[in-house]
């Protein structure tokens, strides 16, 4: 057995504490951030504990120990979605997948996907010319930029395009995938207690596999399996065909159904909560609208551009600082463990929550204040408090697509158009795995000379 204290336990009931997460994660996280200075432990009855780290050294420290503290296995709805994708393996099956997909990753896929969202947002930009000429000006922000990042990550990540209608089937199926999902009373309830999946989860899981196979069999028909490999898809076929090792079952569905999911999703919610926070600060968008202007101009927007985005950079990190589409790191101690001084039990759940910890004033002045230039002096890529693509052996592969694909799609729709988000949108947050709008993020659009 591991040495070392006891972490600090609320004064509150077990039962009393496990319902308040269950009821309201977010608030649940912000008040232990709040009282503790490194974690704490909350009992969950019948059921291992929860244990949220607040200290950011505290929470690289358990990311980087990935045989002590484990990703959560995949159980319910996500078994039937994708058991072996890349986000729910462990071991040598996962270390296997991550060398198999990490070409897919590089360069060429890079400028792939961020030409793909840069054509995606000059497409939409003129569904909004569009709607705002015909007096139709009032959009789901979160469903158009679902529909520009999905079809960019599949064209980058498995050589296809999906086109509008299976984006738009994508971004309903995930709505019903976030009510599954949502942190609620069954999260701490015990594994052992009967539970049956709804009939509309069924179907929502078997949709998804679907979705994924027919991009498989798309691949398959157009492949040439003596071309160089050129995207994610191409590496795990090969790597299939290779026999080096046997893959479990539905290997390459499983994969790309994680991917499907994971490779638009941040980017999506991302600029989705960006776009809404400039429309409560005009002062940051036209800034934002003065570098695309100068940076892009009149030209197609793409990779080329990128880099040369940095204000609008700033931006989308300080609004992933504020709303991260990840808002809690999921772990499970594998055995008794040790992190700093503390005893973390073994089978605890170990929260590490980017929302609590992106909030606190001890690491960010003014921590509530949407501040891009907080970041003129700091680095998001470092081991500090901000970790919103996490750290360690299994943080976010996809970091580079998410943030230049972002930069572009911003700068694309800031730079001609204005939008009006009511301030009540982002109130009715749905906390899944990810932070999603409750009903979509309502806005208006205007045009701007």
């Amino acid at each position: 057995m591991s040495q070392g204290r006891s972490p600090p336990r609320p004064p509150e009931a077990g039962i009393v504490n496990a319902l308040r997460f269950a009821r309201s994660p977010l608030r649940f996280v912000e008040g232990i951030q709040s009282r503790y200075a490194d974690l704490a432990e909350v009992d969950v009855p019948a059921g291992p504990s929860i244990v949220v780290v607040t200290n950011p050294d505290l929470c690289h420290e358990a990311m980087a120990q990935v045989d002590d503290f484990t990703r959560l296995p995949a159980s319910g709805a996500a078994a039937l979605i994708s058991e072996n994708g890349l986000v729910q393996t462990e071991g040598e099956l996962w270390r296997d997948q991550r060398t198999a997909v990490s070409p897919g990753f590089g360069s060429g896929p890079l400028e792939t996907y961020v030409d793909a969202v840069g054509e995606g947002a000059a497409r939409l930009r003129g569904e909004w010319d569009d709607a705002v000429a015909a007096g139709e000006p009032d959009r789901d922000l979160h469903r158009d930029m679902t529909s520009v990042t999905v079809r960019a990550a599949t064209e980058a990540l498995f050589g296809v395009d999906i086109g509008p209608d299976r984006a738009a089937e994508l971004h309903e199926l995930m709505k019903q995938a976030a009510v599954e999902f949502e942190i609620s009373t069954t999260t701490v309830t015990p594994e052992w207690f009967p539970r049956r999946l709804p009939d509309e989860t069924e179907e929502m899981a078997a949709s998804l596999r679907r979705m994924g196979e027919e991009i498989i069999e798309t691949k398959r028909a157009e492949r040439d399996p003596a071309g160089p490999p050129s995207d994610m898809l191409d590496f795990l076929m090969l790597a299939e065909e290779s026999g080096d090792r046997e893959y479990p079952e539905n290997h390459l569905r499983d994969q790309v159904v994680t991917f499907l999911i994971a490779g638009h999703e941040t980017t999506a919610l991302g600029t989705t909560y960006t776009q809404t926070l400039l429309s409560w600060h005009p002062e940051i968008r036209e800034r934002v609208r003065a570098e695309a202007r100068e940076v892009i101009g009149d030209d197609e927007p793409g990779y080329e551009h990128a880099a040369d985005l940095t204000y609008t950079g700033k931006v989308f990190t300080e609004a992933l600082r504020l709303y991260p589409p990840a808002w809690s790191v999921f772990r499970q101690a594998d055995g008794d463990q040790l992190l700093g001084e503390y005893h973390v039990p073994d089978g605890a759940l170990v929260l590490m929550p980017q929302w609590s910890v992106h909030r606190d004033g001890r690491y960010f002045e003014n921590p509530r204040q949407f501040d891009p230039s907080r970041w003129d002096d700091r680095d998001p890529s470092g081991q500090g408090p901000y970790f919103a693509f996490a750290s360690g052996p299994h943080s976010c592969i996809g970091r580079g697509f998410a943030i230049n694909g972002a930069r572009v799609a911003l700068a694309t729709l800031v730079k001609d158009f204005d939008l009006d988000v009511p301030r009540d949108q982002l109130s009715n947050l749905t906390v899944t795995p990810t932070l999603r709008p409750g009903n979509g993020v309502d806005a208006t659009l205007s045009r701007v000379e």
